[in-house]
């Protein structure tokens, strides 16, 4: 028969390899989401389904995005099995052991760190209909009201040009945007999106590394996943020189600089979001005012 001491220690043994597995578990999977992170800012075509997924899953890390389109697919809406029950939707039992591992906050709030966990595809699921987002469109006074929110998103001022031959440019000399409202609301609203970015990238001279071209990417992804999410029409931005962006990065940068993206895309589009809710249209007419310069050019 063990001794108690015997008994001790096999339990520490045992203890110890389970924390020695786990922890080799998550360097693996930090090591595949490195690499993930690594083929999608070299890879136009990859960056470009990335694009579309971070934006259709707004909520998610970068980082566990690119870990999802490692390992699925065709994946398009994505989440834990705690974020399906709140949809009133369950995973089929035969896909439980199908889930792509990612990194997950502990339930415990008092935990450090993430945790390893599963993510699962919509086609994976089962039960309550998905409610599709009702898209804004041309002439609507949902759009109206969008258009308005999104400027309150704006860092600058902002002026009417009609003389623009674009929707909305980011003037970076006198630090404000200029908009030419002959054209439609859904085309200023898509471009209004990328200028503010712009904006925001420049940070009224601020930022000395700040380059029109050399943030293009930057920019034009942001303003697409804040189009994307309301239904409004904005290409894919031109990922031909996602390679040379990030050629200095290293992974865990590369990460850092898509969820500073993904970050700045949600709290635009939750502004939006605020903006176009049923209780608020009242209020569209003042929106925008506060704190803002207009006039005509």
């Amino acid at each position: 028969m063990a001794s108690l001491s015997e008994i001790l220690n096999s339990k520490a043994e045992m203890k110890q390899q389970r924390t020695e597995s786990r922890r080799a578990e998550r360097e693996q999977l930090s090591q595949m989401r490195d690499g993930a992170l690594m083929a999608i800012t070299t890879n136009p075509d990859l960056y470009a389904r990335f694009l579309v997924l971070q934006a259709d899953n707004i909520g998610l890390s970068a980082g566990n995005i690119a870990l999802a389109l490692s390992q699925m697919v065709e994946p398009t809406k994505i989440g834990t099995t705690d974020f399906w029950h709140k949809q009133g939707r369950y995973v089929m039992d035969e896909e439980m052991s199908k889930g792509a591992a990612v990194f997950v906050p502990p339930r415990n709030q008092n935990f450090r760190g993430y945790l390893m966990g599963s993510y699962y595809d919509v086609s994976q699921t089962t039960g309550r209909p998905m409610k599709e987002p009702e898209p804004l469109a041309e002439g609507s006074e949902r759009l109206n009201a969008a258009f308005a929110a999104l400027l309150d998103t704006a860092p600058v001022g902002f002026i009417e040009n009609t003389g623009l031959n674009v929707p909305v440019r980011y003037n970076e000399r006198e630090c404000i945007l200029e908009i030419n409202t002959e054209y439609s609301t859904g085309q200023v609203f898509a471009a209004l999106a990328t200028e503010i970015s712009f904006a925001r990238l420049h940070d009224r001279g601020m930022n000395r590394d700040y380059d029109r071209g050399a943030f293009q990417l930057n920019a034009e992804s942001v303003g697409f996943m804040v189009c994307r999410r309301f239904g409004v029409d904005c290409p894919l931005p031109d990922a031909a020189g996602v390679q040379q962006f990030y050629n200095y990065y290293a992974p865990d940068e590369r990460g850092k600089s898509l969820d500073f993206m993904r970050q700045t895309a949600r709290n635009m589009g939750d502004t939006v979001e605020r903006g176009i809710q049923p209780r608020q249209q009242e209020h569209t007419a003042s929106r925008g005012s506060n704190n803002r310069q207009y006039g005509r050019r």
